[in-house]
């Protein structure tokens, strides 16, 4: 998604604009920046009309999709939340793309059972640190099995139950997996 440009303020719409608005607006744009627009001729080559009109298409799949608009709206709240000087995450987030068919989850799972599923689903660990905040020196931790190393059980519990949902996988069944793997490692590894 477009990091460089709030995506409302490339449509020029508030953020509140509703479905028939941001349709609106997008048809302008695609009217204002297309090839047969005479208003933006003189102002821009083939490739930088084609680089705006790629960035006005996502503004409006990402605005007129709810799912993909809340998303992007939770993102937005978090860049304004930021301290100055903070690092902002590489872009908004993405989901996960839907699990494959072939791909179980074990009744016991461990670190590398949740990189692989991970893995599978081309999700980088720091993609699930952006979509959940957890800090991804705890993702490692969970990812290589160790236990001592990570906060209270409750934080886990939690961080599980979000990394199931930034993978959309079946959440309760993921944590029970895990948590019947740490109790199978024994102590707590480190």
């Amino acid at each position: 998604m477009t990091t460089e440009r709030n995506l409302y303020r490339l449509l020029e719409v508030a953020a509140t604009a509703g479905q028939g608005e941001i349709i609106r607006a997008y048809e302008l744009a695609k009217r204002t920046y297309g090839p047969e627009s005479l208003a933006t001729y003189s102002l821009f080559n083939a490739n930088e009309r084609q680089a705006v009109m790629a960035k006005i298409e996502e503004a409006y799949r990402t605005l007129s999709d709810p799912e993909r608009r809340r998303e992007y709206d939770t993102w937005l709240a978090a860049q304004a939340r930021m301290p100055d000087g903070a690092t902002a995450p590489a872009g908004p987030p993405t989901a996960a793309p839907p699990l494959p068919a072939d791909v179980e989850i074990p009744d016991v799972l461990y670190g590398r059972d949740l990189k692989r599923l991970r893995e599978q689903l081309g999700v980088s660990l720091q993609t699930i640190a952006n979509l959940t905040r957890i800090n991804i020196t705890y993702l490692h931790h969970l990812e290589e099995d160790r236990h001592g190393k990570l906060p209270n059980p409750v934080f886990v519990r939690s961080y599980l139950l979000q990394y199931a949902q930034a993978l959309k996988l079946d959440s309760d069944r993921l944590l029970a997996g895990y948590l019947s793997g740490m109790t199978a490692n024994g102590p707590a590894a480190s």
